[in-house]
């Protein structure tokens, strides 16, 4: 989690979600999927004493390591295991609530937006950042590897891996309107496989070759020299990578009311 956030392209979004927001003294904020709530954190340094932070996780580890870091915010924090598809609070609560790489892991997105418009007051504001896994790609010199990879990354399965890409028409879809779109590609450029086990913050490569095979893309035998392949590559620096992130901030409308 601290690996992603350290993203240039988490870093890039963060900064655009700050100015797009634009919280001040008194407001309340609640971050939906708030994981170790360093983003959250860094809102409400300017929420003032008479603010609120609002973290909700589902995992317990994340809110207890999310407690430990809320020292020294000037305005109340509390940190809740919560679920994003109902969120334990009430109608109109919240100026702003944000949402960063949390819906690719819901079962009903569109659900989690609009328990986030729920609980946002009429004219507050819902930020969403999230990737889209179908932009991914990985270039070793080798058009067949970097051919399956993306065709791999296009498969829906368990989860809504391009939800990323569509958050415009999601919070369009829950009746919010957009404000401001942007996006931030992720680039990984070098990696040395003898020193770490995966490119920073990101996945194994064996984990990769996981997902190539249970996507039809890589037969089963063939997995242990996909994965020597991509490390070849990367010890003589023709290994790079990249993924796309998108942000969107959407309005409550008074119709919604």
């Amino acid at each position: 989690m601290d690996a992603t956030a350290g993203w240039s392209a988490t870093v890039r979004l963060r900064a655009w979600e700050v100015e797009q927001l634009g919280l001040t003294t008194g407001q309340r904020l609640l971050d939906v999927g708030c994981g170790l709530g360093d983003a959250g954190l860094a809102l409400a340094t300017g929420l003032g004493d008479d603010g609120e932070l609002v973290g909700i996780d589902a995992s317990g580890q994340m809110i207890a390591a999310a407690r430990s870091r809320a020292w020294g915010v000037p305005c109340p924090v509390r940190f809740t295991v919560g679920d994003a598809h109902a969120l334990g609070e009430p109608d109109n609560g919240f100026d702003a609530v944000r949402s960063e790489r949390t819906l690719q892991w819901l079962r009903d997105p569109e659900a989690a937006v609009a328990e986030m418009a729920r609980v946002a007051r009429t004219g507050g504001l819902v930020s969403l950042i999230d990737s889209d896994w179908s932009t991914f790609s990985i270039d070793i010199g080798d058009g067949d590897t970097g051919h399956r990879v993306r065709q791999a990354m296009g498969v829906a399965r368990a989860r809504p891996h391009d939800v990323g890409g569509r958050l415009v028409e999601l919070v369009r879809a829950c009746g919010l309107e957009p404000v401001a779109e942007t996006s931030a590609t992720q680039t990984w450029s070098e990696w040395d496989p003898d020193a770490a086990p995966a490119p920073d913050g990101c996945f194994s490569m064996w984990s990769l070759a996981d997902d190539l095979t249970e996507t039809g893309h890589l037969a089963s035998d063939a997995r242990d020299a996909f994965v020597d392949r991509v490390h070849q590559a990367a010890r003589q620096g023709k290994f790079s990578m990249s993924l796309t992130m998108f942000g969107v901030v959407a309005r409550i409308r008074e119709t919604q009311r």
